[in-house]
């Protein structure tokens, strides 16, 4: 008589109180939009490992569900993690600057189409920028970045009266790209390439090798090579004259990409096809963390002979410089500048064709709404202390909690509380659909409870359920297609009771 669907899962398990362990109470399951765990007295929440201090909110959608924090402003920066705290204070304050500003930005053009969908303002990832809640400044010289944050209060880039642009990225390998040579359809005056020396960097230069055969495999994969390949030609141009590219030569089909396009290709493929080789193995050990690094690279080939005729092979290497998109300031290249002396006004000014900080509070809010998991199966939190717990606005609990376990499903929350803790029922509407000639209507039952539901037509009973218990989730109640039908609805448990009746809903939490 039941149906459920479960498109993805979200577990969180909460610290529990011994004393609840020993209650022979069952746990109970209820059906919620959002849930919220707003720590307090200085509680935690720990996501994926990482501690956040503000309130999170997790919510289900058709695609997985969405964690969000709501954090002050200053605790965002702080937890923001792009370079070493134990670099130059100006390079720290340079930094603490371009994330402020690129936030702002972000803020000022408006929320994208994702964070309109989950209601966030920016993500935690290097999508938008690396940021890990409490974590960074309780690190090793984490009080040197918390200090860079604060000196630089309310200051961003302007350019025009607005927040400027602030791309940033970890290497350039001695020149950064003008920001219409990566992406075309983006030209901004203070976005130009510029020289960027100095850059103590493992990633400001790399290169790495494949045979002809490996290179034609690898460049098959990618969609760039069709019967056997000819020959790889990458054309590079000055700044300001559009985007680097390759050109493929094979023997049925000859291909041009520009090389930031590529790159992002051979990210996703690489690995998969040449699992040995690829991401390359560093002159220092470890190996690259990505195939490609950057869109400054060009890609050659050799050919090495044994000294007679007929006896060699040929190589193709990928050399380049740099990692990441290149646009805008250098972080590797600001500590450079710091160490001989500049302020982060200068390294500011120097990557960002001229721009200086200015205090601009306007633009900045006293909290963001940051995405720290969206889309994802599952996954595992824990709590450091006591938290309030509010589901759909209401609060369930405010003490340290026991396990509890969520299920995204069909844009609800199923969640299975702690021991001794629920809500009373509520039925809310749900779908509707035809089935073998009956109208199939499936409320949504918001907590486990007792129900009985009675199907009349023009007043006389025609089929009775229950009262029998029930989980949290979709009833599915068949009616007749027929004039003077009516339907009586009710959900009875510890917490309170619920009724609906055909065409209106009552509920009762008494």
């Amino acid at each position: 008589m039941f149906w459920r669907g479960a498109t993805a899962a979200i577990l969180i398990v909460l610290l529990l109180a011994p004393a609840v362990l020993a209650q022979e109470e069952s746990p109970e399951t209820i059906r919620a939009k959002t849930v919220e765990i707003i720590p307090q007295d200085g509680a935690e929440v720990v996501v994926d490992g990482r501690r956040y201090s503000g309130r999170i909110r997790v919510s289900g959608h058709g695609s997985g569900i969405a964690v969000i924090e709501t954090v002050s402003l200053d605790s965002y920066l702080a937890g923001i993690q792009e370079v070493p705290f134990s670099w130059e204070p100006a390079a720290l304050q340079a930094q603490a600057i371009a994330a402020r500003t690129y936030l702002a930005w972000n803020l000022a053009r408006g929320r994208t189409e994702s964070g309109r969908a989950y209601d966030y303002d920016i993500c935690a990832t290097d999508a938008c920028q690396v940021y890990a809640g409490v974590e960074p400044v309780r690190s090793e010289n984490g009080d040197r970045w918390l200090d860079a944050v604060r000196s630089t209060d309310s200051q961003i880039l302007l350019y025009d009266g607005e927040p400027a642009l602030t791309y940033y990225s970890s290497t350039s390998g001695g020149r950064t790209r003008t920001v219409s040579d990566v992406w075309p359809d983006t030209d901004l005056p203070y976005l130009k390439g510029v020289e960027s020396p100095g850059e103590d960097s493992p990633f400001a230069e790399w290169r790495w090798f494949l045979t002809r055969s490996q290179m034609e495999r690898l460049l098959t994969e990618a969609g760039l090579v069709s019967g056997r390949l000819v020959d790889v030609v990458t054309h590079r141009r000055e700044d300001g004259e559009g985007p680097w590219t390759v050109t493929v030569t094979s023997t049925e089909a000859t291909e041009t990409v520009d090389t930031w396009t590529l790159r992002g290709i051979l990210n996703q493929v690489g690995p998969a096809v040449h699992p040995t080789w690829l991401p390359a193995i560093r002159p220092d050990g470890p190996r690259y963390p990505q195939t490609i690094l950057s869109p400054s690279y060009i890609i050659r080939s050799y050919r090495v002979t044994a000294g007679l005729p007929g006896v060699g092979i040929t190589l193709y290497a990928v050399e380049g410089n740099g990692w990441g998109h290149l646009v805008g300031m250098s972080q590797y290249g600001a500590q450079a500048m710091a160490e001989e002396g500049a302020t982060a006004a200068e390294i500011l000014a120097h990557y960002y064709g001229g721009l200086e900080p200015v205090e601009a509070p306007e633009f900045v809010p006293e909290t963001v709404e940051v995405a720290l998991v969206l889309g994802q199966a599952d996954f595992r939190a824990e709590v450091t202390g006591p938290v309030a717990v509010r589901v759909d606005g209401e609060e369930i609990a405010e003490q340290e909690l026991g396990s509890w376990e969520m299920t995204a499903d069909a844009g609800s929350i199923e969640v299975t509380t702690p021991i001794g803790l629920g809500l009373p029922p509520r039925i809310r509407g749900g779908r509707v659909r035809v089935e073998a000639g009956s109208l199939v209507l499936e409320p949504e039952l918001t907590a486990a409870a007792e129900v009985t539901w009675e199907v009349t037509v023009d007043g006389q009973t025609v089929a009775r359920f229950g009262p029998e218990p029930v989980d949290a989730g979709f009833l599915s109640i068949p009616l007749p297609l027929q004039a003077g039908l009516g339907l009586r609805v009710e959900a009875v448990n510890a917490h309170g009771r619920s009724v609906m009746e055909l065409g209106s809903i009552v509920a009762n939490g008494d």
